[in-house]
């Protein structure tokens, strides 16, 4: 379901690191007080069963959402692919070339300027049910797409040359899950969130570079059709 090993831990891998994106890293704080309805002082009492209970089931809501979107675009990418699988090595190439692009967009080399914005939504109310954190997350994963481009953008293209759709929404299914583990494992130790924040913010830049050298090679290794030579 997943494809081959290596291209499914690039996908996790690349889930993890789009968390680390200045779209989502920095606004986390802002995120949990939107969908659990509570301020920082409240959360931070994460001792209260309740308090702790609401924002552990608000968060696995609101990251099935953001989820969903995900899985049906790797849904998309691949039956696009198997649509025109003619043209499958051409696709490869066409892909490897662009996942290296947006790995020097991520070094820094290149500037994509739509690559570093990211449509967010905006209210004065927090969703008060289930359902509308389920709808809140749908719409913050469409929203964050152009910022974490290149990431999605890489394992997206990746999912176009599976031969199944299975495989491609398994893939995006890693990514959706790299992704949400952040999410989930802050919402169990939310009275460590803003110390989480404040230490980490500064290493941005530096997971990026990191990021941006994977997918330079990951995008070398797809145009050249070596992939598998990760697998050592």
């Amino acid at each position: 379901m997943f494809g081959e090993p290596v291209t499914a831990s690039a996908a996790l891998l690349a889930g993890l690191l789009s968390f680390f994106s200045p779209c989502i890293l920095p606004l986390i704080p802002s995120y949990f007080c939107f969908i659990t309805g509570l301020s920082l002082d409240q959360m931070a009492e994460a001792a209260n069963s309740g308090i702790r209970r609401r924002v552990i089931t608000m968060t696995v809501t609101y990251v099935l959402g953001f989820s969903l979107v995900f899985i049906l675009m790797g849904a998309s990418a691949t039956l696009v692919g198997n649509i025109f699988t003619t043209y499958k090595v051409w696709l490869r190439i066409i892909g490897g070339l662009l996942i290296i692009f947006l790995g020097l967009h991520l070094l820094g080399v290149l500037k994509i300027r739509w690559l570093e914005m990211d449509k967010r939504l905006s209210s004065n109310q927090a969703p008060t049910h289930l359902f509308g954190v389920f709808l809140v997350g749908m719409a913050f994963g469409a929203g964050w797409s152009p910022c974490i481009g290149p990431m999605l953008g890489s394992i997206l293209i990746m999912a176009s040359n599976q031969e199944t759709v299975t495989q491609g929404m398994g893939l995006l299914s890693l990514f959706s899950l790299g992704l949400a583990l952040p999410f989930l494992l802050l919402s169990f130790f939310i009275d460590f969130l803003l110390k989480f924040i404040r230490r980490t913010v500064r290493w941005t830049g530096y997971i990026h570079k990191i990021a941006g050298g994977l997918l330079v090679v990951m995008g070398a290794l797809l145009l050249t059709d070596k992939l598998y030579l990760l697998s050592f």
